[in-house]
């Protein structure tokens, strides 16, 4: 793709682009305000790629990484063990034991050159639980999203979550919300996708 083309992706061009590198079934559309919105259904497969606990199902990254073919710099933030070979980049986690690019709190990202970064791609604990099941405190996403409004315009952050964390409008554009089911006895999940303002 050349740079033009590239600045001009828009919402019908990524659901293109997804359909594309997929071939799974439409299921997003461009909604009456212009944003992509729609439902992944992940299927019965239980398979977490990184081995895990609450690691991405399988396909999600493959998914994501079909919607953004332009995107050359990837950090993922809550990283745990994410599987690289989906979606490479570099990868910030508070557990020194896993190994990340960055050990850092996303609740400040301190360490992390987030100008560096085109995309974020972040799931952070939904639940009290599952931040013990991790072994360090419950987040909050709004100092996240504050963290993370130090990205260069035009950065988009994907976020994978229970619930819409909050963020300020000067910041940031939400340019598309999908559903995301994987099977029976799994949590509903929502993805937002974000773009940085100029």
């Amino acid at each position: 793709m050349t740079p033009d083309i590239i600045a001009a992706l828009g919402p019908a061009d990524r659901i293109n682009a997804y359909a594309a590198a997929t071939g799974y079934p439409n299921g997003l559309f461009i909604g009456g305000d212009g944003r992509i919105v729609g439902t992944w259904i992940m299927g019965n497969n239980y398979r977490v790629r990184s081995s895990y606990y609450g690691g991405y199902p399988a396909g999600y990254l493959r998914r994501v990484r079909a919607m953004f073919p332009e995107k050359r710099s990837a950090l993922h933030v809550f990283s745990g063990k994410v599987d690289l070979d989906a979606f490479p980049g570099k990868r910030v986690d508070i557990n020194p034991e896993l190994e990340p690019d960055f050990v850092d709190d996303a609740q400040t990202l301190a360490s992390v050159p987030l100008e560096t970064f085109d995309i974020i791609l972040a799931d952070p604990p939904y639940s009290v639980e599952d931040a013990e099941r991790y072994q360090t405190s419950m987040v909050k996403r709004n100092k996240v999203m504050d963290a993370l409004s130090r990205c260069r315009p035009g950065t988009h952050v994907v976020w994978l979550d229970q619930v819409l964390p909050m963020y300020r409008k000067a910041d940031w554009e939400i340019e598309g919300v999908i559903g995301m089911v994987k099977s029976t006895n799994h949590r509903f999940r929502i993805i937002t996708i974000f773009k940085k303002r100029g």
